[in-house]
């Protein structure tokens, strides 16, 4: 039996999803050393409570109410086996429809019961202003929750644009005088590893966003961070318009006012042709790893709608 040293309780209000003691006649059990329940199963292992009315004499209990929730049938369990769990004991506020609540963690082959012998004090449960106990009966309850490692991680670096294969993107759209619609896209191009296109809005400004092409069709969500400028091309002064995208913006609503664009002295449309670009700054990569792989590393720049830009 292991006395638990550190936990944390507070009171909710909703029931143990796992298992309920209701005791009817405590006078008549308090008279018992202790009271072992039914077993229960929780996540995947066999449990029980083990109440003690007066306190377990053997772990500081006198004066207290002990409880304790032991792990069940270990005996086809292997050698030195190991269960790490997270449980919950609580004991039932009848006045105020109210759980207190107290967790604590852990069984091992060495520690196969684990509780409070101090979980109340006999005074405390005793008196009826505390809801704890009401004609002559006591509600405890219990839940485990096994946590078993998957063995799925991922990690995740961001790279600068000299480790970026193919870190800019330019795109020439002839025949500008000729667009009618409010929305173009480019076409899909590859940086890092990851599928993007450029979209124009020319309306009274003109504006410009990055976007993540096929995220929808990619298995993985994993988001992907990214450091980039946009570009519009001077093609005459070689004095390009260009701006760092910030925050969580995807572009820019308001890059550049058609007055300004149109302007052939600024030089931005020549032969009808707008050349709009995109260079990134820094990428992230994401890498997973799984179990099910054997430890193989499997590398992917996964696209999600999600996308964070950094000044």
């Amino acid at each position: 039996m292991d006395e638990l040293l550190e936990y944390f309780s507070y009171k909710r209000n909703f029931l143990p999803s796992h298992y309920l003691l209701k005791i009817k006649s405590y006078s008549l059990i308090s008279k018992a050393e202790k009271y072992e329940t039914d077993i229960f199963e929780a996540g995947g292992y066999k449990w029980r409570l083990t109440f003690y009315p007066n306190g377990g004499k053997n772990n500081n209990g006198n004066n207290y109410i002990s409880l304790y929730l032991g792990i069940a049938e270990t005996n086809n369990f292997g050698v030195g086996w190991e269960v790490n769990v997270i449980f919950y004991l609580f004991v039932y506020d009848q006045l105020t429809d109210t759980y207190l609540t107290i967790q604590a963690k852990q069984f091992h082959s060495m520690k196969t019961k684990c509780g409070f012998s101090q979980m109340l004090k006999l005074e405390t449960i005793k008196n009826p202003e505390n809801g704890y106990l009401v004609g002559d009966c006591c509600v405890f309850g219990a839940e485990v929750f096994v946590l078993k490692h998957t063995s799925n991680w991922e990690s995740v670096s961001v790279d600068k644009s000299s480790l970026i294969s193919n870190a800019a993107f330019t795109w020439k759209i002839k025949k500008y005088s000729t667009l009618k619609n409010g929305f173009y896209e480019s076409e899909v191009f590859t940086v890092g590893g990851i599928n993007w296109t450029l979209s124009i809005y020319p309306n009274e400004w003109l504006s410009i966003y990055l976007n993540l092409a096929d995220w929808q069709s990619v298995s993985t969500k994993a988001a992907v961070y990214a450091d980039f400028k946009l570009c519009v091309i001077d093609q005459i002064n070689g004095k390009h318009l260009e701006s760092k995208a910030k925050d969580f913006a995807w572009g820019f609503l308001k890059f550049m006012h058609l007055n300004y664009l149109r302007d052939a002295s600024k030089g931005f449309i020549v032969r009808n042709t707008l050349i709009v670009k995109v260079e990134f700054l820094a990428l992230s990569e994401t890498k997973s790893f799984s179990k099910q792989q054997n430890s193989a590393e499997e590398s992917h720049k996964a696209p999600t709608k999600r996308l964070k830009v950094n000044d």
